[in-house]
């Protein structure tokens, strides 16, 4: 969704981020499995690695085009300010963490539904396609 895809690329991959509280391992690894279950390695016409960061160790150096963060106490704002600095789309599935931040959240209710920060669409480096703007709900 992000037309400025190509300029994120790390070695020429998507490196999807999964951040996660030490105890939420093991969700961290049967999301990756899943996704990699689903999409053997490509996403649209791009390779992709998925990467998990234990949420203490993510920090600007953490490779990643996209940041996804299980259910985290604490340390939400410092990977949502990171990914935003990077211009990297930041998610979760808790709507509460895009008050910390973060741009998006995807809840499954009786159908899908994402919501977007409002706040978080001022960024240069993401330039989202126009059909993005017809599925999601905005947040203040």
């Amino acid at each position: 969704m992000d037309k400025k895809l190509v300029n994120k690329l790390i070695d020429g991959k998507i490196i999807y981020t999964i951040v996660y509280d030490q105890s939420d391992y093991y969700t961290a690894l049967n999301i990756a499995t899943t996704i990699n279950k689903e999409y053997k390695g490509h996403l649209d016409k791009y390779d992709y690695t998925i990467n998990l960061v234990e949420f203490s160790k993510f920090s600007y150096n953490t490779k990643a085009t996209a940041t996804y963060i299980l259910n985290i106490d604490r340390g939400v704002e410092k990977i949502a300010d990171i990914s935003k600095q990077k211009g990297v789309i930041s998610f979760s599935y808790d709507i509460n963490n895009l008050e910390k931040g973060l741009m998006f959240s995807l809840m499954i209710e009786k159908s899908t539904v994402l919501y977007l920060n409002k706040e978080n669409l001022s960024t240069k480096k993401i330039d989202f396609v126009d059909e993005l703007f017809q599925i999601v709900r905005f947040i203040n």
